[in-house]
């Protein structure tokens, strides 16, 4: 039986668009200078600041601007990778 995640009381899931101030590459992108993701936070703030920490220092160009909007789906378990979320050993648990 595979294990399955949750959120926890209090954290949603936040849709994130990632503008930097020079372009970048992304898998299924190319060359472009917004790529998107997901947070697992309690606020918009909160999850606007995951954004920056999670590409802060990777040799990547600094961020210019983070959007963040709850997400449609609140179920971890119709996301491809939710392990890939920032955010995500905080705001989950697993059964």
């Amino acid at each position: 039986m595979a294990l399955q995640q949750q959120l926890r009381p209090g954290f949603k899931i936040f849709f994130l668009g990632i503008w930097f101030e020079k372009t970048v590459h992304s898998i299924g992108l190319g060359f472009t200078d917004i790529v998107y993701g997901y947070a697992v936070a309690r606020s918009q703030n909160e999850a606007i600041d995951l954004a920056h920490k999670k590409y802060r220092g990777k040799g990547i160009p600094k961020i210019r601007k983070v959007s963040a909007s709850v997400a449609r789906s609140q179920n971890l378990s119709r996301y491809c990778f939710p392990e890939k979320m920032a955010g995500i050993r905080l705001g989950a648990t697993t059964h």
